[in-house]
């Protein structure tokens, strides 16, 4: 079994995207977040039958209004508290404890994605026990294992320009390889958002 986690916000005025509301208000922050939520159901709902869905959420939410936005389909789930390395390693952990043999995890902040690049991760998970999908900022925009390894979530620089190489060399440190996904661009400025809709 193979099980992909999206770990995301509730839509909420003046929780979403705040680079974004830095610079264009909260107002606009949330209708962007909105059309990210949109393309990520889409992507959700496109998956094939045998990956299993899950989207855990950053706070506590109304269930019926989760579905509302982010589809039937998934197992709803709230975060672990910490910081984001510490919610993608308990979400990981959940994954496996779960039955899956590769766990995948997602944002909800790249809408270039698509269900094709999925099956080319677990594709390369058949090869490689790790794979990144890399971001256009030096982050990545997928995570994909065959287990979970503690080096990939303990102080990174989750925001900065740095994380996947840093993430690669302790990969590398610690004899283990990886494969990489096609390079996309996540939403993370305003900037970014108009380059995306053009």
């Amino acid at each position: 079994m193979n099980t992909l986690i999206c770990l995301a916000r509730m839509p909420e005025i003046g929780k979403v995207k705040s680079r974004i509301a830095e610079t264009a208000g909260a107002a606009r922050a949330y209708e962007i977040y909105v059309q990210l939520v949109k393309q990520c159901r889409k992507l959700l709902d496109s998956l094939d039958e045998s990956i299993e869905v899950e989207v855990t959420l950053a706070e506590p939410f109304d269930f019926i209004k989760g579905q509302q936005f982010f589809g039937m389909r998934p197992f709803y789930s709230l975060q672990a508290p910490g910081d984001l390395g510490q919610r993608m390693c308990v979400a990981a952990i959940r994954g496996f404890e779960g039955g899956a043999q590769k766990v995948i995890l997602i944002g909800s902040d790249c809408p270039s994605l698509t269900p094709e690049h999925i099956s080319q991760a677990i594709r390369i998970l058949d090869e490689f026990p790790v794979v990144f999908g890399k971001a256009r900022d030096g982050g990545y925009y997928l995570l994909g294992m065959t287990r979970v390894i503690p080096e990939l979530f303990g102080n990174l620089p989750w925001s900065g320009d740095e994380l996947l190489a840093q993430s690669v060399a302790r990969l590398t440190e610690s004899g283990i390889p990886h494969g990489l996904l096609p390079e996309l661009c996540d939403i993370d400025t305003l900037e970014d958002w108009e380059e995306y809709v053009g």
